[in-house]
């Protein structure tokens, strides 16, 4: 872990305070975790913009400037004093995204700050998934990866579903109702769905590995006793843990779903 050298910041009133100064630690992208000493008051603008290996920042409740985390896309927790691992998890979403309102750290793990969070991520959810589509081009986005509107609505809904299932990964402060909508999406685009395979499609091709994030899509109404001979077909050997564990969730004799399996 990298700890940043704190340098004097100066404010608009004149006043000198310690802090990680503009730009400190801007685009090194073989830096993985980061710890901002307690002393620190401010991190400037763009201080860790571009670190685009980041996974891991410590640091105390202080200010942030702008685009302190742009465009750090391998973050996953920012840890701040007096906050759990959900509070971690959700501020590094939050500032994945540039969130500037949910990076507001004395906040970070109140009844209020969760209710943002979700009120944020609701309306995501419940946004039309062709939304910005017509901007991506002209503006040069690439965060769906196509300029067919299809693709884009697949990845649009693939991201939808990655974000609930971060949520519910990481439940603290999570309303009943706010769970539900969640758990829905997940149930309503897991393999076989009408609406859409993308939940199914970003735990396959991303989450394989990673029990946690299979375990809450399970448990989200993913597995379902119609889909869950397909969902184990599709498995593919080399997830073998994966495709365990979907055996065993799916209940009755494993030696009856290893013989359906062709097994």
């Amino acid at each position: 872990m990298t700890t940043v050298t704190l340098t004097p910041i100066t404010l608009s009133d004149g006043s000198t305070v310690p802090g990680v100064e503009k730009k400190a630690m801007l685009g090194q992208g073989r830096l993985r975790s980061v710890l901002v000493p307690e002393e620190a008051l401010i991190i400037d603008d763009w201080a860790f913009a571009g670190c685009t290996a980041l996974e891991e920042v410590k640091m105390p409740r202080c200010m942030l400037g702008r685009g302190v985390f742009k465009d750090c896309r391998a973050l996953m927790h920012i840890y701040v004093e007096g906050a759990g691992d959900d509070v971690s998890a959700l501020l590094a979403e939050a500032a994945r995204q540039d969130i500037t309102y949910l990076l507001d750290l004395d906040k970070a793990g109140t009844p209020e700050w969760y209710e943002l969070w979700d009120a944020w991520l609701l309306r995501f959810v419940n946004a039309d998934d062709a939304e910005g589509y017509s901007g991506q081009v002209p503006c040069g986005e690439e965060d769906y990866g196509t300029s067919d509107v299809s693709a884009y609505e697949s990845g649009r809904r693939r991201e939808k579903a990655r974000r609930c299932l971060l949520r519910l990964m990481n439940p603290e402060g999570l309303s009943p109702e706010a769970r539900s909508i969640f758990e829905s999406y997940i149930a309503e685009h897991t393999a076989g769905s009408k609406a859409g395979e993308e939940a199914w499609q970003l735990l396959l091709e991303r989450y394989g590995e990673d029990e946690r994030w299979y375990t809450a899509f399970a448990e989200a109404g993913g597995l379902n006793p119609s889909n869950s001979m397909m969902i184990i077909n599709r498995i593919p050997e080399s997830l073998a843990r994966m495709r365990s564990f979907f055996i065993r969730r799916a209940g009755g004799s494993t030696q009856d779903l290893l013989a359906g399996l062709g097994l």
